[in-house]
Protein backbone atom coordinates (compact mmCIF):
# COMPACT_ATOMS: atom_id res chain seq x y z
CA UNK A 1 0.00 0.00 0.00
CA UNK A 2 2.79 2.42 0.84
CA UNK A 3 4.54 1.74 -2.47
CA UNK A 4 1.34 2.40 -4.41
CA UNK A 5 1.51 6.03 -3.31
CA UNK A 6 4.70 6.37 -5.36
CA UNK A 7 3.65 4.53 -8.52
CA UNK A 8 3.26 6.61 -11.68
CA UNK A 9 -0.39 7.42 -12.17
CA UNK A 10 -0.40 7.25 -15.96
CA UNK A 11 -3.81 7.69 -17.47
CA UNK A 12 -4.94 10.42 -15.07
CA UNK A 13 -5.66 13.85 -16.54
CA UNK A 14 -2.58 16.11 -16.47
CA UNK A 15 -2.84 19.41 -14.64
CA UNK A 16 -1.57 22.93 -15.27
CA UNK A 17 -1.60 25.31 -18.21
CA UNK A 18 0.72 23.13 -20.29
CA UNK A 19 -1.51 20.05 -20.17
CA UNK A 20 -2.89 19.14 -23.53
CA UNK A 21 -1.85 15.67 -24.59
CA UNK A 22 -1.36 16.86 -28.19
CA UNK A 23 2.34 16.09 -28.42
CA UNK A 24 2.26 12.30 -28.53
CA UNK A 25 3.89 12.20 -31.97
CA UNK A 26 6.59 14.64 -30.87
CA UNK A 27 7.25 12.61 -27.73
CA UNK A 28 7.55 9.44 -29.81
CA UNK A 29 9.97 11.12 -32.23
CA UNK A 30 12.12 12.49 -29.42
CA UNK A 31 12.12 9.14 -27.60
CA UNK A 32 13.34 7.42 -30.76
CA UNK A 33 16.16 9.94 -31.19
CA UNK A 34 17.16 9.79 -27.54
CA UNK A 35 17.27 5.99 -27.74
CA UNK A 36 19.55 6.07 -30.77
CA UNK A 37 23.24 5.28 -30.39
CA UNK A 38 24.52 8.00 -32.70
CA UNK A 39 25.33 11.61 -31.70
CA UNK A 40 23.32 13.18 -34.54
CA UNK A 41 19.88 11.99 -33.31
CA UNK A 42 20.77 13.08 -29.77
CA UNK A 43 21.75 16.54 -30.98
CA UNK A 44 18.50 16.74 -32.93
CA UNK A 45 16.47 15.75 -29.85
CA UNK A 46 18.30 18.27 -27.68
CA UNK A 47 17.73 21.09 -30.16
CA UNK A 48 14.01 20.30 -30.26
CA UNK A 49 13.74 20.11 -26.45
CA UNK A 50 15.47 23.47 -26.09
CA UNK A 51 12.95 25.21 -28.30
CA UNK A 52 10.91 27.64 -26.17
CA UNK A 53 8.18 25.88 -24.24
CA UNK A 54 8.70 22.38 -25.67
CA UNK A 55 10.31 20.59 -22.70
CA UNK A 56 8.03 22.42 -20.27
CA UNK A 57 4.90 21.45 -22.17
CA UNK A 58 5.97 17.82 -22.48
CA UNK A 59 6.80 17.60 -18.78
CA UNK A 60 3.15 18.16 -17.88
CA UNK A 61 1.83 15.48 -20.22
CA UNK A 62 1.40 11.74 -19.51
CA UNK A 63 3.64 10.57 -22.36
CA UNK A 64 5.83 13.64 -22.63
CA UNK A 65 6.98 13.49 -19.02
CA UNK A 66 8.62 10.14 -19.76
CA UNK A 67 10.40 11.62 -22.75
CA UNK A 68 11.83 14.47 -20.68
CA UNK A 69 12.97 12.00 -18.01
CA UNK A 70 14.68 9.92 -20.70
CA UNK A 71 16.44 13.04 -21.95
CA UNK A 72 17.74 13.82 -18.47
CA UNK A 73 19.02 10.25 -18.16
CA UNK A 74 20.57 10.14 -21.65
CA UNK A 75 22.07 13.55 -22.36
CA UNK A 76 25.33 14.75 -20.81
CA UNK A 77 25.17 16.81 -17.64
CA UNK A 78 25.50 20.17 -19.36
CA UNK A 79 22.71 19.39 -21.80
CA UNK A 80 20.61 17.87 -19.02
CA UNK A 81 20.92 21.06 -17.00
CA UNK A 82 19.75 23.07 -20.02
CA UNK A 83 16.68 20.85 -20.39
CA UNK A 84 15.97 21.10 -16.65
CA UNK A 85 15.95 24.91 -16.95
CA UNK A 86 12.64 24.55 -18.78
CA UNK A 87 10.92 24.16 -15.41
CA UNK A 88 12.57 27.18 -13.83
CA UNK A 89 9.86 29.35 -12.33
CA UNK A 90 7.34 26.49 -12.50
CA UNK A 91 8.86 23.98 -10.06
CA UNK A 92 6.06 24.08 -7.47
CA UNK A 93 3.41 23.78 -10.17
CA UNK A 94 5.34 20.86 -11.65
CA UNK A 95 5.56 19.17 -8.26
CA UNK A 96 1.79 19.33 -7.91
CA UNK A 97 1.30 17.77 -11.34
CA UNK A 98 0.71 13.99 -11.51
CA UNK A 99 3.17 13.87 -14.40
CA UNK A 100 5.68 16.70 -14.10
CA UNK A 101 6.54 15.74 -10.52
CA UNK A 102 8.43 12.78 -11.98
CA UNK A 103 10.53 15.17 -14.05
CA UNK A 104 11.42 17.16 -10.93
CA UNK A 105 12.37 13.94 -9.17
CA UNK A 106 14.57 12.97 -12.10
CA UNK A 107 16.30 16.38 -12.04
CA UNK A 108 17.17 15.84 -8.37
CA UNK A 109 18.48 12.34 -9.11
CA UNK A 110 20.74 13.15 -12.07
CA UNK A 111 21.85 16.74 -11.38
CA UNK A 112 23.55 18.28 -8.37
CA UNK A 113 21.97 21.21 -6.47
CA UNK A 114 24.67 23.41 -8.03
CA UNK A 115 23.58 22.36 -11.53
CA UNK A 116 19.88 22.98 -10.84
CA UNK A 117 19.79 25.39 -7.87
CA UNK A 118 16.35 26.73 -8.78
CA UNK A 119 14.67 23.52 -7.55
CA UNK A 120 15.49 23.99 -3.86
CA UNK A 121 15.10 27.76 -4.18
CA UNK A 122 11.53 27.49 -5.44
CA UNK A 123 10.57 24.72 -3.00
CA UNK A 124 11.94 26.84 -0.15
CA UNK A 125 9.71 29.74 -1.18
CA UNK A 126 6.61 27.53 -1.18
CA UNK A 127 4.49 26.77 1.86
CA UNK A 128 5.65 23.86 4.01
CA UNK A 129 2.28 22.30 3.11
CA UNK A 130 4.11 21.01 0.04
CA UNK A 131 5.66 18.38 2.32
CA UNK A 132 2.14 17.12 3.02
CA UNK A 133 1.20 16.95 -0.65
CA UNK A 134 0.78 13.55 -2.30
CA UNK A 135 3.50 14.39 -4.84
CA UNK A 136 5.33 17.06 -2.86
CA UNK A 137 6.44 14.59 -0.20
CA UNK A 138 8.32 12.69 -2.93
CA UNK A 139 10.42 15.75 -3.76
CA UNK A 140 11.55 16.16 -0.17
CA UNK A 141 12.42 12.46 -0.06
CA UNK A 142 14.50 12.66 -3.24
CA UNK A 143 16.35 15.73 -1.91
CA UNK A 144 17.17 13.85 1.29
CA UNK A 145 18.33 10.77 -0.62
CA UNK A 146 20.56 12.66 -3.04
CA UNK A 147 21.58 15.97 -1.43
CA UNK A 148 20.95 15.86 2.33
CA UNK A 149 24.28 17.44 3.25
CA UNK A 150 24.08 20.25 0.69
CA UNK A 151 23.61 23.56 2.50
CA UNK A 152 20.42 24.80 0.85
CA UNK A 153 18.80 21.37 1.15
CA UNK A 154 19.79 21.13 4.81
CA UNK A 155 18.22 24.51 5.53
CA UNK A 156 15.04 23.50 3.73
CA UNK A 157 14.75 20.25 5.70
CA UNK A 158 15.49 22.03 9.00
CA UNK A 159 12.63 24.41 8.27
CA UNK A 160 10.16 21.66 7.43
CA UNK A 161 11.11 19.60 10.48
CA UNK A 162 9.93 22.48 12.62
CA UNK A 163 6.50 20.96 11.93
CA UNK A 164 7.54 17.37 12.72
CA UNK A 165 4.75 16.72 15.22
CA UNK A 166 2.14 17.34 12.55
CA UNK A 167 4.05 15.79 9.66
CA UNK A 168 4.72 12.46 11.34
CA UNK A 169 1.00 11.81 11.75
CA UNK A 170 0.06 12.96 8.23
CA UNK A 171 -0.78 10.52 5.42
CA UNK A 172 1.95 11.88 3.13
CA UNK A 173 4.04 13.99 5.49
CA UNK A 174 5.27 11.00 7.47
CA UNK A 175 7.26 9.82 4.42
CA UNK A 176 9.36 13.01 4.61
CA UNK A 177 10.09 12.45 8.31
CA UNK A 178 11.02 8.81 7.68
CA UNK A 179 13.45 9.82 4.93
CA UNK A 180 14.99 12.44 7.21
CA UNK A 181 15.61 9.75 9.82
CA UNK A 182 17.23 7.47 7.27
CA UNK A 183 19.15 9.97 5.14
CA UNK A 184 19.18 13.25 7.08
CA UNK A 185 21.86 14.85 9.23
CA UNK A 186 22.39 13.89 12.90
CA UNK A 187 20.83 17.06 14.28
CA UNK A 188 17.74 16.44 12.11
CA UNK A 189 17.35 12.92 13.50
CA UNK A 190 17.53 14.35 17.00
CA UNK A 191 14.88 16.97 16.16
CA UNK A 192 12.54 14.21 15.04
CA UNK A 193 13.10 11.93 18.01
CA UNK A 194 12.64 14.83 20.42
CA UNK A 195 9.28 15.54 18.75
CA UNK A 196 8.24 11.89 18.99
CA UNK A 197 9.17 11.72 22.65
CA UNK A 198 6.71 14.47 23.51
CA UNK A 199 3.88 11.93 22.91
CA UNK A 200 5.60 8.58 22.35
CA UNK A 201 2.73 6.19 23.03
CA UNK A 202 0.21 8.31 21.13
CA UNK A 203 2.53 8.36 18.12
CA UNK A 204 3.14 4.62 18.33
CA UNK A 205 -0.62 4.07 18.10
CA UNK A 206 -1.05 6.25 15.01
CA UNK A 207 -1.10 4.41 11.68
CA UNK A 208 1.25 6.96 10.05
CA UNK A 209 3.42 7.96 12.99
CA UNK A 210 4.08 4.31 13.87
CA UNK A 211 6.29 4.03 10.78
CA UNK A 212 8.25 7.06 11.96
CA UNK A 213 8.64 5.67 15.49
CA UNK A 214 9.91 2.39 14.04
CA UNK A 215 12.49 4.23 11.92
CA UNK A 216 13.52 6.39 14.88
CA UNK A 217 14.27 3.23 16.89
CA UNK A 218 16.47 2.07 14.00
CA UNK A 219 18.28 5.20 12.81
CA UNK A 220 18.62 7.61 15.72
CA UNK A 221 21.87 7.78 17.67
CA UNK A 222 22.17 5.30 20.53
CA UNK A 223 21.27 7.68 23.33
CA UNK A 224 18.16 8.99 21.56
CA UNK A 225 17.01 5.53 20.47
CA UNK A 226 17.40 4.13 23.96
CA UNK A 227 15.61 7.10 25.47
CA UNK A 228 12.65 6.69 23.12
CA UNK A 229 12.45 2.96 23.80
CA UNK A 230 12.51 3.49 27.57
CA UNK A 231 9.82 6.18 27.26
CA UNK A 232 7.57 3.62 25.62
CA UNK A 233 8.46 0.82 28.03
CA UNK A 234 7.75 3.06 31.03
CA UNK A 235 4.05 2.56 30.29
CA UNK A 236 2.16 -0.33 31.95
CA UNK A 237 2.81 -3.77 30.45
CA UNK A 238 -0.87 -3.94 29.50
CA UNK A 239 -0.42 -0.86 27.29
CA UNK A 240 2.62 -2.37 25.59
CA UNK A 241 0.71 -5.60 25.00
CA UNK A 242 -2.23 -3.66 23.56
CA UNK A 243 0.18 -1.87 21.26
CA UNK A 244 1.85 -5.12 20.22
CA UNK A 245 -1.45 -6.73 19.23
CA UNK A 246 -2.33 -3.89 16.82
CA UNK A 247 -1.33 -3.78 13.16
CA UNK A 248 0.86 -0.68 13.34
CA UNK A 249 1.87 -0.75 16.97
CA UNK A 250 3.31 -4.22 16.54
CA UNK A 251 5.96 -2.72 14.22
CA UNK A 252 7.10 -0.47 17.03
CA UNK A 253 7.24 -3.29 19.58
CA UNK A 254 9.19 -5.48 17.15
CA UNK A 255 11.73 -2.69 16.71
CA UNK A 256 12.16 -2.45 20.49
CA UNK A 257 12.58 -6.22 20.77
CA UNK A 258 15.45 -6.01 18.27
CA UNK A 259 17.33 -3.49 20.39
CA UNK A 260 20.27 -4.48 22.62
CA UNK A 261 20.04 -5.35 26.32
CA UNK A 262 18.63 -4.40 28.72
CA UNK A 263 15.91 -2.85 26.57
CA UNK A 264 15.00 -6.04 24.70
CA UNK A 265 14.67 -7.95 27.98
CA UNK A 266 12.37 -5.32 29.44
CA UNK A 267 10.20 -5.51 26.33
CA UNK A 268 10.12 -9.31 26.60
CA UNK A 269 8.91 -9.00 30.17
CA UNK A 270 6.05 -6.78 29.04
CA UNK A 271 4.74 -9.28 26.50
CA UNK A 272 5.41 -12.51 28.42
CA UNK A 273 3.31 -11.91 31.51
CA UNK A 274 -0.01 -13.86 31.57
CA UNK A 275 -2.26 -10.82 31.13
CA UNK A 276 -0.25 -9.65 28.14
CA UNK A 277 -0.33 -13.09 26.55
CA UNK A 278 -4.12 -13.05 26.71
CA UNK A 279 -4.17 -9.78 24.77
CA UNK A 280 -1.58 -10.88 22.23
CA UNK A 281 -3.23 -14.23 21.50
CA UNK A 282 -6.47 -12.46 20.55
CA UNK A 283 -5.22 -10.94 17.24
CA UNK A 284 -3.23 -12.20 14.27
CA UNK A 285 -0.66 -9.44 14.75
CA UNK A 286 -0.15 -10.42 18.37
CA UNK A 287 0.08 -14.12 17.53
CA UNK A 288 2.68 -13.46 14.83
CA UNK A 289 4.77 -11.48 17.27
CA UNK A 290 4.64 -14.32 19.79
CA UNK A 291 5.60 -16.84 17.13
CA UNK A 292 8.51 -14.68 15.98
CA UNK A 293 9.72 -14.54 19.58
CA UNK A 294 9.43 -18.31 19.91
CA UNK A 295 6.74 -18.04 22.58
CA UNK A 296 4.42 -21.06 22.66
CA UNK A 297 0.77 -20.31 23.35
CA UNK A 298 -2.56 -22.09 23.42
CA UNK A 299 -5.74 -20.99 21.64
CA UNK A 300 -7.64 -18.33 23.57
CA UNK A 301 -11.19 -19.08 24.80
CA UNK A 302 -13.78 -16.77 23.22
CA UNK A 303 -14.81 -15.03 26.47
CA UNK A 304 -11.17 -14.11 27.18
CA UNK A 305 -10.69 -12.87 23.64
CA UNK A 306 -13.59 -10.43 24.11
CA UNK A 307 -12.10 -9.25 27.39
CA UNK A 308 -8.75 -8.57 25.72
CA UNK A 309 -10.40 -6.47 23.01
CA UNK A 310 -11.85 -4.22 25.68
CA UNK A 311 -8.50 -3.89 27.41
CA UNK A 312 -6.78 -2.95 24.16
CA UNK A 313 -9.42 -0.33 23.37
CA UNK A 314 -8.96 1.23 26.79
CA UNK A 315 -5.18 1.36 26.29
CA UNK A 316 -5.59 3.08 22.93
CA UNK A 317 -7.97 5.62 24.48
CA UNK A 318 -5.48 6.38 27.26
CA UNK A 319 -2.79 7.00 24.66
CA UNK A 320 -5.05 9.44 22.83
CA UNK A 321 -4.89 7.39 19.61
Amino acid sequence: QRQEKYNCQMGTRPSGPYAGGGDIDLAAELTANLSSAGPEPLDKALARLLEPGVARRLAFEPTGCRTVQLALDTLDRRAGAEVAEALKGQVVEAIRSPHANYVVQKIIKVLTPEEAPFVVQEVSQASWDLARHEYGCRIYCRLLEHAASERSTSRLIDSVLGETEELLRHTFGHHVVECALEHGLPHQRKMIIDAIRRSPLRNAWNRNAAYVVEKALMYGDEEDRNGLAMDLLSNPASDIAALARSQYGSMVVRAILRMPEPIATKAQECIRNPASLIQLKATKHGRRLLEDQGIVYEALPEHLAMTSVGAASEAAARAGA
